[in-house]
């Protein structure tokens, strides 16, 4: 095999052979082989053919395009040498891919690629735009720096652009950010890097794409979305493919708020053939490019690789008033609806629907206890829904109860109980015997309505009222009716005295007009039928003794017994 070692500087000025010929380097077959702190320039084509190649650990500086057609890599050196691409429009073209170690566009005009480029150490775009087509430039080198470029003086950054499937694709091994620089001269030139942050420092290799166009033109059909999706970026989306490697990772996506107004997740083209939101963003300042980066939460779906950002319909904040909650107290849910306009409210209590409508608020008083899920979802015509969740944390209320309303003689004393939990308080101390026991007596000197409030052990409260109606004598208490008929209308059947449960301690005794004790009873439950030993009894007047028991006194009157 020929043999070109360049132990020395050696500029290439290459004169075309014919008219037909280009100017150009060819190796024909040679090894060319570049050492000791040599550089090869060549003002012209550089064409590695025939099976040739280079042993490269210096530089090669090329001002034309760059062709391997050896059926190789090009290079044989590993690990070190650099090509520089610097002339003006250049192209990386030929049969078979180069394996560049360092490679790096200068000078002026645009870098093309018409086949795959790989690069296993630095990839320096400087300030060039490296158009690599529906191809892949390829850079192996885990390394954060591995990408490199700058800005020149009229503001435009070095970039990657592509078409179709293109695109830049870099192997990683770190968790923090790695730079994708890409852009595009299609249309508007836009300049939109990628950072991809994997989750594991395992071996992976993520690829990137700015697709300049609107993404209903490539296939990905922007009116088709999720309910809860607003609207698509219409301007670019980015083809994001997972080439090697089982981990997710954060996307960064670079945008300029001004021009494209603020976007608060990131879509991707679902297996339902819509766009579908699949991560809120972290939306972050960047000054070095005066853009914004929204950072998404970890990715792992990169199939199909279509993502945009996305506006989704404004997320209603659900509030619950109280929470913690008494399973007796009245909920009240508030959805508001800070940022959208929302048509319709879905409230879902325990999974399930409890109202839907354009109220945004719910009230309920029947609440399990527990932790008890509740959703809102909100709704527009436009941009979908969206829904906040809570967990309402129901206590077991509980259900005061105070016994019973009552009569008493003025100077007498009511016992009033109350039950439905673990603490008592009577609100208002009017002759009470105690303020905070379950059970009490009341002496009031008027009419009085005692209110009392029952606690739990969980702080849950409910009240409940009990009324004592002081008379003055037990006359003005008891009312005793003067007419029987026990015919069984269903009216006056047995000698009913109201009230003469106040008095548990009473007797009765009914006698005839010749002093005959026709009935009698201890502690009466308004029974008597106007009967004597189960016969009845004929119709006449009869006269009552009614002993109201203790201190209160003896009633007397006559009662008379009506038959038809």
């Amino acid at each position: 095999m020929k043999k070109i070692t360049i132990l020395y500087t050696i500029v290439l000025t290459c004169l075309a052979v014919s008219a037909a010929n280009a100017q150009m380097l060819s190796n024909q077959g040679a090894l060319i082989s570049v050492k000791s702190n040599a550089f090869v320039s060549v003002h012209g084509n550089t064409l590695n053919d025939k099976g040739g190649t280079f042993d490269n650990s210096n530089e090669i500086y090329c001002y034309g395009d760059w062709q391997n057609d050896a059926n190789n890599t090009a290079f044989v050196s590993r690990g070190e040498g650099v090509v520089y691409l610097t002339g003006d429009n250049q192209i990386i073209k030929g049969t078979s891919i180069t394996q560049f170690y360092d490679l790096q566009l200068q000078a002026t005009g645009t870098k093309y690629a018409e086949i795959d480029v790989h690069v296993d150490g630095e990839l320096q775009l400087n300030d060039r735009e490296f158009s690599v087509d529906t191809h892949t430039v390829h850079v192996f080198n885990t390394a954060l720096n591995a990408v490199e470029h700058n800005q020149n003086s009229s503001g435009t950054w070095g970039m990657i652009s592509a078409l179709g499937n293109g695109g830049l694709a870099r192997n990683t091994a770190n968790t923090t950010n790695y730079f994708y620089p890409m852009g595009s001269n299609v249309g508007t030139p836009r300049f939109r890097p990628i950072m991809i942050s994997p989750t594991s420092t395992a071996n992976n290799t993520y690829k990137v794409r700015l697709a300049n166009v609107d993404a209903t033109v490539e296939g990905w059909d922007r009116s088709l979305k999720a309910f809860e999706v607003c609207e698509v970026n219409p301007v670019y989306y980015h083809r994001i493919s997972h080439l090697q490697g089982n981990d997710a990772a954060n996307i960064g996506i670079f945008y300029d708020p001004v021009q494209e107004g603020n976007y608060e997740a990131i879509g991707k083209w679902g297996v339902a053939n819509l766009w579908q939101k699949t991560s809120d963003l972290t939306n972050l300042p960047n000054a070095t490019y005066g853009l914004a980066v929204g950072v998404s939460s970890a990715i792992s779906d990169f199939s199909p690789n279509a993502f945009a950002l996305i506006e989704t319909a404004a997320k209603p904040e659900l509030v619950a008033t109280p929470n913690p909650i008494c399973s007796n107290d009245e909920l009240t849910l508030t959805a508001s609806n800070t940022g959208s306009n929302f048509s319709n409210y879905d409230f879902y209590v325990d999974s399930m629907l409890v109202q839907s409508s354009t109220n945004d608020t719910y009230q309920s008083s029947t609440i399990r206890t527990g932790d008890v899920p509740i959703w809102v979802v909100g709704s527009t015509t436009e941009c979908g829904s969206q829904s906040d969740t809570i967990l309402l944390e129901v206590w077991q209320g509980v259900d005061a109860q105070a016994f019973s309303d009552t009569i008493i003689v003025a100077g007498t004393a009511a016992n009033l109980i109350a039950t439905g939990g673990d603490f008592y308080t009577w609100l208002n101390n009017v002759a009470l015997g105690c303020d905070i026991c379950a059970a009490t007596t009341a002496s009031p000197l008027q009419s009085t309505r005692y209110e009392v409030e029952v606690e739990s052990l969980d702080g849950c409260t409910d009240t409940a009222s009990v009324l004592v109606e002081v008379r003055e004598a037990v006359a003005d208490i008891i009312f005793i009716p003067n007419v029987l008929t026990p015919n069984q209308d269903g009216a006056n059947d047995t000698w009913f005295i109201k009230n003469i449960q106040l008095f548990p301690k009473n007797s009765v005794k009914i006698i005839n007009r010749w002093g005959d004790v026709v009935f009698s009873a201890n502690s009466y439950q308004n029974d008597w039928e106007g009967t004597f030993s189960g016969q009845l009894l004929p119709a006449g007047t009869y006269y009552y003794i009614l002993d109201a028991g203790g201190s209160f006194g003896v009633l007397k009157g006559d009662v008379t017994i009506l038959r038809e």
